[in-house]
C-alpha cells in the first residue's frame, strides 16, 4: 500500500525491491497493526516524511529467505518489523544493544533525507510493513515466539517498546509513578511500570478511563489533567511521570506534581507547528 503524497489515499501499487544483501531476511507479512505514527507520516503532521512512502511499522511476519551473510534466523521463523531497519551497529549505544540512539541515527523503516539523520535516500528502497514482501536487516528482524498472538504482538513491537524503554530507565521498584493520558501507550505504559515494581497513578481528564486504568493494573486514578488547580493537589506526589499525550500542554503543573529530583519524560510526540516547550530555570535547577 503506497500513500502517493501529502495526506492523499493509500493505493495498491506492485513495486520493484532492490537487490537483498547478504546480511537481510525476506520476509511475507501475515500482520500489520496500525500505529497512529503512520498517519502522522501519511499526513506530515511532523514535517519529516517523504513521498512516495510505504508506511506500516508494526509487522508480524515469517522468514521466507535469509541471506548467506544471516546467522541466526532461519526460514520458517516469526519476527517481528519495527521502527527500526538499521544502525551503524558500531558505536557505543548500537554495541549496548541501544540501537535506538545509534550516535550517527538509525534508519528508520521507512524514513527519508526529511527526518534528517533517521532517515537516507532514497526513503523508499524497501518501505514498511503495509506490503505483501519485505526485506530488512537481519538483526533487526525480532524473532517472536510462536504461541505470541499477532493481536498483542503487533501494538507491542512500536507502542509497547515505545512506552518500555521510558519504564526500564526510570522505574524501579517502590517508585511512585505516574502514567498521563490512558490510551493505547498508557495502558501498557502503566501494565510495564507495575511489574517493574512501581506504585503505579494513572492521570486522565474525566472518569471514563478509571474502570480500564484500574484493570490494567493502576494502583490509583485521577482524573485531573487539564485542571490547573486538580493537578495542583498532586503537588510532590511523583518520582516519574511519563506523558504519552501526543499534543504540547503546559508542562508547568506536570513539573509541580514531581518530587524534589523526579523525572517527566514525554513520549508522545506533538504536530510539527507545535513542538517548543518552556519552563523556569530556577525549579529546573534547584529541583
Amino acid at each position: 500500500m503506497v500513500c502517493p503524497g501529502k495526506g492523499e489515499k493509500l493505493e495498491l501499487r506492485d513495486i520493484t525491491l532492490p537487490a537483498m544483501k547478504p546480511t537481510m531476511v525476506e520476509c511475507e507479512i501475515l500482520y500489520n497493526g496500525l500505529c497512529h505514527t503512520d498517519i502522522h507520516m501519511k499526513d506530515n503532521d511532523w514535517g519529516i516524511s517523504n513521498y512516495p512512502i510505504v508506511l506500516g511499522h508494526e509487522g508480524v511476519a515469517r522468514v521466507t529467505r535469509v541471506g548467506v551473510g544471516c546467522d541466526h534466523l532461519q526460514v520458517g521463523d516469526l519476527v517481528g518489523i519495527t521502527w527500526c531497519r538499521d544502525s551503524c551497529r558500531k558505536c557505543d549505544s548500537c554495541l549496548a544493544g541501544r540501537e535506538n540512539i545509534c550516535e550517527t541515527g538509525y534508519q528508520g523503516t521507512y524514513l527519508g533525507p526529511a527526518a534528517g539523520c533517521w532517515g537516507k535516500d532514497p526513503h523508499h528502497e524497501h518501505g514498511g510493513c503495509m506490503s505483501k514482501v519485505m526485506r530488512i536487516e537481519e538483526r533487526f528482524a525480532i524473532k517472536l515466539p510462536e504461541n505470541l498472538r499477532p493481536e498483542v504482538a503487533c501494538p507491542l513491537i512500536c507502542g509497547g517498546g515505545t512506552v518500555f524503554e521510558a519504564v526500564v530507565d526510570y522505574v524501579s521498584s517502590g517508585k511512585s509513578v505516574a502514567i498521563a493520558s490512558i490510551g493505547g501507550l498508557g495502558t501498557a505504559a502503566i501494565r510495564f511500570a507495575k511489574l517493574f515494581g512501581g506504585r503505579v497513578t494513572a492521570l486522565s481528564r474525566n472518569e471514563s478511563k478509571r474502570e480500564k486504568s484500574l484493570l490494567a493494573g493502576a494502583h490509583e486514578f485521577v482524573a485531573c489533567l487539564g485542571d490547573a488547580d486538580k493537578m495542583g493537589e498532586l503537588s510532590g506526589k511523583f518520582d516519574v511521570i511519563i506523558d504519552t499525550n501526543p499534543t504540547n500542554p503546559d508542562i508547568g503543573p506536570y513539573m509541580g506534581m514531581l518530587k524534589f529530583n523526579g523525572t517527566y519524560c514525554k513520549v508522545g510526540i506533538p504536530a510539527a507547528n507545535d513542538m517548543n516547550f518552556t519552563y523556569a530555570w530556577i525549579p529546573t535547577i534547584f529541583t
